[in-house]
């Protein structure tokens, strides 16, 4: 009995956290807009704090930055960086629907730019064009492909942490990258240069045309396929319990390979699209942390496209708004936009903590001792 009490005396928190039960949708969603608000309040302070008397500049920069129509060129930019974010997005959605967490969006990607850089670099100059883009193509998507059904196959027959295994495999895409560009760049100024083929043609390049289409087709097509078809419904299955899957027949390491495949084509066809349409060169930072970026997006927008699209499209404005801002304060456009974006997932992941759980007090100390003398 005294060591019970001694237990007692010992230092217990005066909350703790349950989930929260039955939340109705327009709380949920006012909580979600709060912490929207609240993100860009935050970073406006951030950029006052840094430079004092840029609290009202850092919002008319912002907003010129995205949406300032006398300069279309700046409204492209944003729906072009909105469209790769949204497409890397949706592509890691079907793996995660089916609790395969596919960290390696950045090496997946990565891996397609790599090849489309090299077809497009040493492909013979009396080839049209037209060829070399196919085959760039073609290759960026075998090697997505390739570069994620490798820890799709150890995930299905030797039930290896998929985690960990694809994060490895962006460090390899990294490696292969940076040797690539040295053994090419005979210089060593790992300065790839612009490349004179393999890339769209101008008005596709001046304007993101390719990749806000393809945005756009890729966004319908998977609403349906997960919404609609057999591998939809399939992957949602398999991500509900493995056990299930099996009891109504499903091959679970055939949609886990064959979700994979998909996965890592789209993102081998995104390299494709970034090395040949967005920046026609190539550096092995050239995907700049969308990757990781597309993962926290699909999980703020519970792997359902249309807030896939939301978080999307407010994360490109909060990355080019600021560092629009940044310039026009005389910050670093860099740094100060990843401390703002990183504010941005800061907040909106703890509006999601709060969301989904609730903090509670403990009843106090003397009303448990109570209950205790009375029961004993």
């Amino acid at each position: 009995m005294e060591r019970v009490k001694e237990e007692k005396k010992k230092f217990k928190w005066p909350f703790y956290i349950t989930k929260k039960i039955g939340l109705p949708k327009w709380k949920y969603w006012l909580i979600r807009v709060g912490g929207i608000l609240l993100a860009f309040l935050v970073a406006g302070i951030t950029c006052a704090i840094l430079k004092p008397g840029t609290f009202g500049l850092f919002y008319s920069e912002m907003f010129r930055g995205c949406f300032d129509f006398s300069d279309i060129s700046s409204v492209i930019d944003l729906f072009v960086e909105f469209s790769l974010l949204l497409l890397i997005a949706l592509a890691l959605t079907p793996a995660f629907k089916m609790k395969f967490w596919n960290i390696g969006a950045e090496g997946q990607i990565l891996i397609g730019c790599l090849i489309s850089a090299w077809i497009a670099r040493f492909a013979p100059s009396e080839w049209p064009n037209f060829l070399i883009l196919l085959c760039c193509g073609i290759g960026s998507v075998v090697a997505g492909m390739i570069w994620s059904v490798i820890p799709a196959l150890f995930k299905a027959f030797f039930n290896t942490n998929e985690t960990l295994f694809t994060l490895m495999m962006n460090y390899i895409a990294k490696i292969l990258s940076a040797l690539a560009i040295s053994l090419w760049i005979k210089n060593g100024s790992q300065s790839f240069g612009v490349l004179t083929q393999g890339t769209f043609p101008e008005i596709m390049q001046n304007s993101g045309t390719l990749v806000i289409v393809f945005a756009i087709v890729a966004f319908v097509m998977l609403y349906f396929y997960l919404k609609n078809s057999i591998h939809g419904y399939e992957i949602s299955v398999v991500g509900e319990s493995l056990n299930t899957a099996r009891y109504v027949g499903i091959d679970v390491k055939k949609v886990i390979i064959r979700t994979m495949i998909f996965t890592g084509s789209l993102m081998g066809f995104i390299g494709f699209l970034i090395v040949c349409g967005v920046h026609q060169s190539f550096n092995d930072s050239i995907v700049a942390g969308k990757g990781f970026t597309g993962v926290l997006i699909a999980w703020l927008g519970h792997f359902e496209p249309f807030e896939i699209a939301l978080f999307s499209f407010l994360s490109a404005v909060f990355e080019q708004g600021t560092t629009t801002a940044a310039s026009a304060v005389n910050m670093s456009s860099h740094q100060f936009s990843s401390i703002c974006t990183g504010i941005f997932f800061f907040i909106i992941i703890a509006c999601e903590f709060f969301s989904s759980y609730q903090i509670k007090m403990h009843k106090k100390e003397k009303e448990e001792e109570v209950k205790d003398d009375v029961s004993n």
